[in-house]
């Protein structure tokens, strides 16, 4: 695998990507811009940190608030792993789902007609995500599934299986590759009402809206 080529699978696998803001990462033509695109594209977080004073933000990333490096080092690290945390808390993956409805709409205006549908529906799938996560963060004990419609009510399966952490983490990783960062809080919430990865799998592909994708999805279950 060559130089680029790994550059492409660490940005599709990672939770998020770190965006330096300098004078010359910022420009149209950098390299940069190729590697937070394809982020978004993945739907994974960008986080803007701004190294140099008169780096600005990109257009297409508002409106992503960037953490200032430019002054002291420590306190901007500081907030930036705070800020990573956060991102894996509901309120956290709640304002990253609200970001890219803001991407999805941005992007419909300018779609070609023949995409138009496509955008569309990726805004109607956000919607509901969003207010599905704004049920969670209001109330984040809730025991009610977030999946298939069919399990949206009832106790879980007697015989609900204990899962292994290694496993749930390649689940979530499988699924983020379609749904961003929201797969980490459905997994969690899905996975005790199961009692088979084939049954976990086939659940957690309701949740993306494309059929090609759902079927990619499904074969990327270790057997």
């Amino acid at each position: 695998m060559d130089w680029d080529e790994q550059i492409g699978e660490a940005i599709r696998t990672c939770d998020s990507l770190l965006f330096v803001m300098t004078r010359d990462g910022v420009k149209p033509n950098s390299v940069c811009k190729r590697e937070w695109t394809l982020a978004l594209k993945c739907n994974k977080p960008v986080i803007p940190l701004q190294l140099e004073l008169d780096a600005e933000l990109p257009f297409r990333l508002e409106p992503r608030q960037f953490i200032d490096f430019t002054r002291d080092f420590e306190p901007a690290l500081a907030r930036l792993r705070k800020h990573l945390l956060w991102l894996a808390e509901p309120e956290g993956v709640l304002q990253t789902l609200k970001i890219r409805v803001a991407d999805a709409t941005r992007a419909l205006s300018r779609a070609p007609e023949s995409d138009r549908p496509r955008v569309m529906k990726e805004i109607a799938d956000l919607e509901r995500q969003v207010e599905q996560q704004e049920r969670i963060v209001e109330n984040p004990h809730a025991t009610a599934p977030v999946s298939a419609a069919d399990w949206r009510e009832g106790p879980p399966p007697m015989q609900a299986r204990t899962w292994e952490p290694t496993v749930l983490e390649r689940t979530k990783k499988d699924l983020a590759l379609y749904i961003g960062p929201m797969a980490k809080v459905i997994v969690d919430r899905t996975a005790p009402r199961t009692s088979s990865l084939e049954e976990l799998y086939k659940i957690l592909a309701a949740e993306i809206g494309s059929a090609k994708d759902r079927e990619k999805f499904l074969a990327s279950r270790p057997r």
